[in-house]
């Protein structure tokens, strides 16, 4: 079958609301008592998070809300992935809506019936049946299947108005640009694993799924987002990103971790 071919309505920057990841306070407390254990109370003493306490134990705070400001910067920095990953799904989400084609039925058969098998093998393998995993999400087995399609069919919306965007930009690849799609501990740890996938005959194969990868990185950066829908201004998501790349590597004694 001959590969589809997808084009959208416009390659104009993303505009999204990309609401801020929020930790739950409660996990911001009990890490900032953990975090009082750990630094400032003795063996086998309790830390307790108030102002007495704290200024008792502590030499850089007095309060319990100057310790709760350090905490919650911090989890929030290592936060960024999934902010980041949040972020994504909201862009890739709008770039969908501008998508041409409409997808190919036997294409989205195969999608979905891929993603109920990877549904019902992630669910044999933690020790549960179906009916278990329904009533411990407090759906029916309908419901549980039509939300697994509905995903499967949203992201492979994604994938295709990907494809399109780096169509249109008539991106080629580059080694590095496989380094994204291959996992490693530093950037010679994945060169070797190319190498070897390589001579595998196996990189064909990557081509798609890294020229996606590329597209995204493209689309990200050039999206223009706010956190709330009542922000005055957007803000260039690449720029953003840039910032705090730059702030991080030009005052690292600012970024302190836990």
């Amino acid at each position: 079958m001959p590969q589809q071919h997808y084009t959208l309505t416009s390659y104009d920057p993303i505009y999204a609301v990309c609401p801020e990841v929020r930790i739950p306070e409660e996990l911001i407390r009990k890490q900032a008592v953990r975090w009082l254990e750990l630094n400032c109370a003795k063996p086998g003493e309790q830390a307790k998070l108030t102002d007495a306490w704290i200024s008792k134990h502590s030499d850089d705070f007095n309060t319990a809300e100057e310790v709760l400001i350090f905490i919650r910067y911090n989890m929030y920095k290592d936060n960024r992935e999934a902010q980041e990953l949040s972020d994504q799904d909201y862009v890739c989400r709008e770039l969908a809506t501008r998508l041409v084609e409409d997808l190919p039925e036997d294409l989205v058969e195969e999608c979905v019936y891929a993603a109920n098998m990877r549904l019902e093998d992630m669910v044999s393998r933690s020790g549960k049946s179906m009916q278990e995993f329904c009533k411990e999400h407090g759906m029916s087995l309908d419901e549980v299947y039509a939300n697994t399609e509905q995903r499967a069919i949203q992201s492979l919306k994604e994938d295709s108005a990907l494809a399109a965007w780096a169509d249109h930009a008539n991106f080629t690849l580059e080694p590095e640009d496989f380094y994204a799609v291959i996992p490693g501990e530093n950037i010679q740890d994945k060169a070797e694993k190319r190498r070897q996938i390589e001579l595998d005959g196996r990189l064909p194969q990557m081509e798609e799924y890294a020229l996606k990868t590329k597209a995204l990185k493209d689309v990200m950066a050039n999206a223009m987002i706010k956190r709330n829908e009542t922000d005055a201004e957007w803000l260039r998501y690449g720029d953003t990103s840039a910032e705090v790349t730059n702030a991080l590597n030009q005052y690292p004694d600012n970024f302190i971790a836990l």
